[in-house]
């Protein structure tokens, strides 16, 4: 062999083929230095293949003898097996997108068969199982090439290495009709670029077709390669919408990370940059080092969350980590590329959001300062107003001796005031104590028709003074009530009054009891001139009243109602009401029923 070397002669073919072998070597480089993607090992062993048939054939075309040629076309055998196995893998990771793991039949593929093939191709002298004995020496005035007599195993060898091409190709065609439409011409080139040394391959085989008096196959899968390494480094310069993608990428302020399926880096932006500085690893490095965003990456990568349970602090600054996937073009069951992690600063939301919860906080305590005043207050005024009453009842009543008619007069509207005052003084004090949740029901059972009983009894003078009267239908219900009973008659005496209060004279007042699943419904009925529509949050509000004539000369604080409703509803109640106006309105308390008084219903034999 080393006198083959010797006598090389460069003529144009192999310089023009040395000249190639030294672009594909560039193209490699760059490849290797600037481009990550799925299946990169697989496209540098291709590549390196190619790369050592080349080679070869440099030599081969500038030897002289036939036995140096046969030599160079032997010392080819490991590369040209290794070339189509690598290249078929290399398209199943970028199609499939497949991870890169320890793949032991892979790597028996890649260094046993072009091996067995080498030592095949080493003893070909002896065996004649790649060249047969009437391999000759062709002569011409232009050159001399080799025209082989191919063996037993050339056929073989080539018809396994033509099953991974044709894998490939079927692969391509399946992934083609499965992308989407923008990466179908990708992928029609790449279908391309491997059918054409298959294709060349098999002119030189059936028809002798040469380059140069040479197996053009190697030519056909360098120029193949440079084609695809130019759509590696090139394939987004004219597209519109990668451009802005690109755009929007690096312009954005919010620092934005991109990792790839292991959790590697693969690229950032100008604003992660400037955050992370020299912290940001090389391409393909790991984050696991960064401050508080290396432990969120790894949770994106590991459960493929696409938000984070919270915002994380770095520095002065507070964001929210984002993540969306990077998915495959190729519609695959593994078609994952890896995730872009944006960074959305929410400094000043956070900001915004502290000092309203700050705000909050002081409205709240200012809120309980109030309250606990206007109870304090309330409280003071409630003594001596009590005293004024009582002092005005007994001069009314004659404990004091007898009083002229103008003063009794007087003293009767002062007294009325009195009430009217010490009603409001005890609605404000039962409010601040449900807004501070100072009161404390004693929940009893009560007999709800003995209940309601004495409740209208205690009304019926009050009615009378008002001519109006009061009906009671119990209709025995005989169910035993859960509350507390100061305070559930609180509830229904409001009611009872304001139905007295709203009725005409010699109105009726209607009162009834009614069973309704768990719960007893109170139902309060009157005759007079009914509330307008969608006024609940008038009549249920606080210091609200219905605007009607008739209402603003009845007087009241606009807490009765107010008051009732959340007293009937801490005692498990609740309350509502049904109205047309000029016709009356019922006024519905449901109150529960004791739970050994609920009726058990006993199931149906079918």
């Amino acid at each position: 062999m080393m006198s083959c070397i010797a006598s090389l002669v460069f003529t144009f073919e192999a310089a023009t083929v040395a000249t190639l072998w030294g672009i594909c070597g560039l193209v490699l480089v760059c490849v290797v230095r600037n481009n990550r993607f799925a299946g990169k090992p697989a496209f540098v062993l291709t590549f390196s293949a190619m790369l050592w048939w080349l080679f070869t054939v440099v030599f081969d075309l500038a030897s002289q003898g036939e036995y140096c040629k046969v030599g160079w076309s032997l010392a080819a055998w490991p590369g040209i097996t290794l070339l189509p196995i690598a290249w078929a893998f290399f398209v199943f990771d970028y199609t499939m997108n497949t991870k890169q793991e320890r793949q032991p039949v892979r790597y028996l593929l890649y260094f046993g068969l072009p091996c067995i093939v080498g030592i095949i191709a080493l003893t070909n002298s002896q065996t004649h199982l790649l060249y047969g004995t009437d391999t000759q020496l062709i002569e011409t005035n232009a050159r001399s090439y080799v025209v082989f007599d191919h063996g037993p195993l050339f056929y073989t060898i080539a018809a396994g290495l033509y099953i991974f091409i044709m894998s490939a190709l079927s692969l391509l065609a399946y992934a083609f009709f499965k992308a989407k439409s923008s990466i179908r011409p990708f992928l029609g080139v790449l279908f391309i670029i491997t059918a054409a040394p298959l294709t060349a391959n098999f002119a030189y085989i059936v028809w002798g077709f040469t380059a140069f008096g040479f197996d053009p196959t190697p030519f056909m899968f360098a120029v193949a390669l440079i084609a695809f390494s130019w759509l590696l480094l090139n394939n987004t310069m004219m597209d519109t919408e990668a451009q802005g993608r690109s755009l929007l990428f690096y312009a954005t302020q919010n620092p934005v990370i991109i990792i790839d399926t292991a959790g590697r880096f693969a690229g950032a932006n100008s604003a992660a940059k400037t955050l992370f500085g020299e912290q940001l690893p090389n391409k393909g490095g790991t984050l696991d080092h960064l401050e508080k965003i290396g432990s969120v990456l790894n949770f994106f990568r590991e459960t493929g969350e696409s938000s984070c349970a919270e915002p994380i602090r770095l520095g002065e600054r507070v964001f929210d980590p984002r993540s969306l996937p990077i998915e495959s073009p190729i519609q695959t069951k593994a078609n994952l590329l890896g995730w872009s992690v944006s960074l959305i600063d929410i400094t000043e939301r956070e900001r915004a959001a502290e000092a309203l919860r700050e705000a909050v906080v002081d409205a709240e305590e200012a809120n309980q300062a109030k309250s606990r005043f206007l109870a304090m207050i309330s409280h003071e005024l409630r003594t001596p107003m009590t005293s004024v009453k009582g002092g005005l009842d007994l001069v009314l009543h004659g404990a004091a001796g007898e009083v002229s008619e103008p003063v009794k007069n007087l003293l009767t509207v002062a007294h009325r005031n009195s009430l009217r005052l010490l009603k409001l003084i005890d609605d404000v004090l039962d409010l601040q104590k449900l807004d501070l949740s100072a009161i404390i029901l004693e929940q009893q059972d009560l007999d709800a028709d003995k209940f309601l009983r004495d409740i209208v009894e205690e009304y019926e003078a009050y009615a009378k003074e008002k001519k109006v009267r009061l009906a009671i239908t119990t209709g025995g219900v005989d169910r035993q009530l859960r509350a507390d009973p100061n305070r559930l008659k609180q509830v229904v005496g409001n009611v009872i009054s304001n139905a007295v209060k709203f009725s005409p004279e010699g109105g009726r007042v209607e009162c009834s009891t009614q069973l309704i699943e768990t719960k007893l419904r109170l139902s309060i009925k009157d005759h007079g001139i009914g509330i307008p529509k969608n006024e609940e949050d008038q009549v249920f509000g606080r210091f609200n009243q219905v605007k009607h004539s008739s209402s603003q000369a009845s007087g009241g604080s606009g807490l009765g109602m107010h008051i009732a409703k959340l007293l009937i509803e801490r005692m498990g109640g609740s309350i509502s009401y049904e109205s047309r106006l000029g016709l009356g309105t019922t006024f519905r308390i449901d109150i529960p029923i004791s739970p050994q008084e609920i009726p058990v219903h006993p199931a149906l034999n079918i």
